[in-house]
């Protein structure tokens, strides 16, 4: 009775120990806000959550043989600069994914992993993976991480050309990390992509340090896509190669050229400058005769600066050789003569305010009443007392050659030239030009030619007055 007793409570209490509670549902079904969330909700949110920070599945390395030995390949990989880190312009075009959200990164870098398997000893199979980071700004800056992205397969095969044409010419005609414009339409087609980020990962230490020091994205861009322009085919980079080189032998066979030239001129210069008799023009359209004597033939007219190597003189004249050969015979006072003092410095002392045309209203009878060509001279500076008279028949000599060679090319006619100086020792120095020419022509010496010059007063010119 106790044992029937005992089961028919047990059968009485089984009933209630596994009667369901109604479960309160939660705010995702339209509960309160306090209900219990199921466990198979909990399992998709998590799966979702694990996948938004799955690393970006990368394509399946491009490969390609060669019929080169692995070395050789090696060699020309190594040319092209395969094995450093380069950056990309841009994304678009590069790698798969949203291109709306390629405006969130910066500094895009990638550098390849590159497998060479010798199927042959002469034949090689290239295998070739892009690995393509850039620093992902996100709204929240602790967000914010290097990303790796999906190459979509064109820098793989932009390199395998590379390596091809580097292989046909014998070696690299342009880096590896050289990388092309790219255009608006990917080289590879682009998968539909969910609108939110491209899925990234967060690169640890160890990932970041292979990769190179970040430039700004606008620095190396400019380079990289002027190269891009200009990158083409094998055929045509060789072409270009070929064009380039004869272009920078014409360059350098004329460069050869000038520097002849230049020594050339350099060593006629030297051996004209040591030349010990060499005397330079003074006078406009001088004569050169075939004789000393002013009746023989005119050889030419020398212009004022023409050097001449001096072989004798003496009455007046000067002996003179010419380029050709040949010889002539110039007067004395139409050349500069060797070791001779330049008068033209004598100038500098004096300057020149005013000359004009007048007649002559002075008591010399050579000149009086008759046009002549005042030159006013000041002194530029003071200029000692023991030598201003010096100074100023200097100026007045060399005023009265440059007065005459200048009549003979002016319509306005004149006798004479009268020079007025001012200052300490004011005076006037006057000539006619007949006997300036005579003088200018050698005939008379300076001696003669200032005795016959008037000089008012001769205090003025003492020093020469003297002689």
């Amino acid at each position: 009775m106790d044992l029937l007793h005992v089961r028919g409570a047990a059968a009485q209490v089984r009933p209630t120990s596994f009667r369901f509670e109604p479960v309160r549902r939660s705010v995702l079904f339209g509960g309160d806000r306090f209900g219990t969330i199921p466990r198979l909700v909990l399992l998709v949110l998590t799966a979702t959550l694990l996948a938004s920070f799955a690393p970006a599945q990368q394509p399946a390395a491009v490969e390609r043989t060669y019929k080169y030995p692995q070395a050789a390949v090696e060699r020309a990989l190594r040319d092209l600069q395969a094995y450093t880190t380069a950056s990309l312009p841009v994304l678009d075009g590069f790698v798969t994914g949203d291109s709306n959200t390629f405006d969130s990164y910066d500094n895009p870098q990638y550098e390849f992993r590159i497998k060479l398997t010798a199927s042959a000893p002469d034949q090689t199979i290239v295998a070739v993976s892009a690995r393509v980071t850039a620093w992902y700004s996100d709204a929240v800056s602790s967000q914010s991480r290097y990303a790796l992205l999906p190459s979509n397969g064109r820098l793989e095969k932009e390199l395998l050309d590379r390596l091809a044409g580097s292989l046909a010419r014998g070696s690299a005609a342009q880096p590896a990390n050289s990388i092309p414009k790219p255009t608006t339409t990917p080289s590879a087609p682009v998968p539909a992509m969910p609108s939110s980020p491209v899925n990234t990962i967060a690169l640890s230490p160890i990932h970041s340090g292979n990769i190179a020091t970040i430039q700004p994205a606008n620095s190396a861009a400019p380079a990289r896509e002027s190269k891009a322009a200009s990158a083409g085919t094998p055929s045509a980079e060789a072409t270009d190669i070929a064009k380039v080189r004869a272009e920078r032998e014409t360059l350098e066979q004329e460069n050869r050229k000038l520097q002849q030239q230049i020594s050339q001129l350099e060593a006629d210069r030297g051996a004209r400058k040591y030349l010990p008799d060499l005397a330079m023009v003074k006078s406009v359209e001088a004569p050169v005769y075939a004789q000393a004597n002013v009746l023989s033939r005119i050889l030419f007219r020398a212009d004022p600066e023409d050097e001449f190597e001096v072989s004798d003189a003496h009455a007046g004249w000067v002996h003179i050789r010419l380029e050709n050969g040949g010889q002539g015979w110039i007067m004395m006072n139409e050349l500069q003569l060797p070791n001779e003092k330049d008068d033209t410095g004598d100038s500098a002392d004096f300057v020149e305010p005013n000359e004009e045309v007048a007649p002559f209203t002075g008591d010399w009878a050579q000149l009086k009443d008759k046009p002549t060509l005042f030159v006013v001279a000041q002194p530029r500076h003071a200029i000692p007392a023991q030598s201003l008279g010096q100074s100023q028949i200097d100026f007045a000599k060399r005023a009265f050659l440059d007065a005459y060679r200048a009549a003979a090319h002016s319509q306005e006619k004149i006798d004479g030239v009268a020079v007025v100086f001012l200052g300490d020792k004011s005076g006037m120095a006057a000539a006619t030009l007949n006997e300036i020419g005579r003088w200018h022509k050698g005939v008379d010496s300076d001696k003669i030619f200032l005795n016959r010059c008037f000089l008012s007063p001769p205090e003025a010119f003492r020093d020469i007055a003297k002689q």
